[in-house]
């Protein structure tokens, strides 16, 4: 049965709505399920991006890392100019000039781009 239907109860039909703060909590909420959580990276990984980096800064090669903030990946492509341990830290070097940091942390994935 649905309100189409002789006999169904109209009465309140007038009366559905939604307030603007509901719909925006609604919207703030799919956004929230749609975020991906953050993978854990395992020591062998670790190992592995240790190899890439090693073998980028030798040949100055570009390296695409692929890191994770607030719920989303990005990436991003330069070539690795300074590892910080101190401050935990990639200092990158972007094609157009730009110095990007980028916490260990927040790596996710790198490669080499040749």
């Amino acid at each position: 049965m649905n309100k189409l239907t002789p006999g169904s109860n109209l009465r309140w039909e007038s009366s559905r709505m939604i307030l603007p703060e509901h719909r925006e909590q609604w919207l703030k909420h799919q956004q929230e399920t749609r975020k991906a959580k953050k993978p854990m990276l395992d020591e062998q990984r670790w190992l592995e991006f240790e190899f890439v980096i090693s073998e980028a800064m030798a040949s100055n090669e570009p390296v695409k890392f692929i890191y994770w903030e607030n719920g989303e990946f990005f990436d991003l492509i330069g070539h690795c100019h300074y590892i910080n341990t101190d401050q935990q830290q990639f200092h990158i070097v972007c094609t157009q000039s730009d110095i990007h940091y980028l916490k260990f942390e927040k790596v996710v994935s790198m490669e080499l781009t040749s």
